[in-house]
């Protein structure tokens, strides 16, 4: 089965990973001695890079074979390192070449690269006609004869689903405020004002035009027309929390805004039944498998799972706050 990882998370695949890049990449006609020394620097550079926001090596294996890898750099040589960060060293393993593995590995990299808030990653290379065929732009030739170009990455809509009391709303306002894209919560197209349902029919219609726009972060889940939007998202973000945190969510909620109108909701106030709280209880139980079942047939690259507040906060954080303050109101 073929899968993609952070090598990050697969760290015996290491060695192999620095030998075949100084293999393909590094100075030839070295003693086995000046080989050795080479790799081992380069083991220490992958693992000294690891925790940088805008470094990521990313490895295909088929079970446990090694295919191929490709990354992210903060930099590439000594030419432009005013540009950042840049695409680089897509590699795949000779035995296994012509077999579409480059496409998976540029796929996955694209996408990692939108789950960092990147938009443009820089690429330079004196092959021919190869990464056109994967989007990227030219833009000129280097004084090294190599050829620069650019991979714009769009992200351009986003879906946020989990249970209630997991933050979907304000994590949705907040990148709507970093991003500048529409926001679309759910529940104001499923109620009218005093918490009065829309038409299910006329629910769904109205949540599937607003999903085929060209830009939103919807933040719901309204399973009926789930399938749609998470085919449609560029980056799924799936609060995946346990049930004990939905609850404490929900509590802490409703002791702040009790009987004031959710902004989110207009019209409607801030309240609490045992619908509702049925709801929040056997929410991972009964609608939790459902959306694996979904997952299941969406790309893993584009999709981001948080199982804890805190790990949401450290990706926020790293990649998409400037104010971090910000991160006060979801704490």
């Amino acid at each position: 089965m073929l899968k993609i990882y952070n090598l990050k998370e697969k760290p015996k695949y290491i060695n192999e990973v620095a030998i075949l890049t100084q293999k393909e990449w590094g100075q030839k006609d070295l003693s086995r001695k000046e080989f050795e020394t080479k790799v081992k620097n380069k083991i220490s550079k992958i693992k000294s890079n690891f925790n940088n926001v805008n470094y990521c090596k990313l490895i295909l294996l088929e079970d446990d074979r090694l295919i191929g890898f490709i990354s992210i750099f903060p930099k590439d040589g000594e030419e432009r390192t005013d540009l950042s960060p840049w695409y680089a060293t897509m590699y795949v393993k000779e035995k296994y070449r012509r077999n579409g593995y480059s496409k998976i590995l540029n796929n996955a990299i694209l996408a990692e690269a939108r789950k960092r808030n990147i938009s443009k990653l820089y690429l330079k290379t004196d092959l021919e006609n190869f990464y056109e065929k994967f989007g990227a732009k030219f833009l000129k030739i280097l004084s090294t004869g190599e050829k620069l170009y650019c991979f714009e990455i769009l992200t351009n809509r986003i879906s946020i689903i989990g249970g209630s009391g997991s933050g979907k709303s304000t994590l949705a306002n907040i990148l709507s405020k970093e991003l500048n894209i529409p926001v679309i919560h759910l529940d104001s197209i499923n109620y009218n004002a005093n918490w009065t349902q829309r038409d299910k029919n006329e629910r769904d219609v109205i949540i599937s035009s607003k999903a085929n726009e060209e830009k939103w972060i919807i933040d719901g889940n309204y399973n009926k027309t789930l399938k749609e939007r998470l085919n449609r998202a560029d980056l799924i973000i799936w609060l995946d929390y346990s049930t004990f945190a939905h609850i404490k969510g929900v509590c802490k909620r409703i002791l702040k805004n009790y009987n004031k109108e959710k902004p989110d909701v207009p019209g409607c106030k801030e309240r609490i039944n045992c619908t509702f709280l049925r709801y929040v209880v056997t929410y991972n139980k009964k609608k939790r498998p459902k959306v694996l079942e979904l997952l299941r047939d969406i790309s893993e690259e584009k999709t981001l799972i948080f199982k804890r507040q805190k790990d949401l906060n450290k990706w926020l954080k790293n990649y998409y706050i400037h104010d971090k303050n910000i991160l006060d109101y979801i704490k």
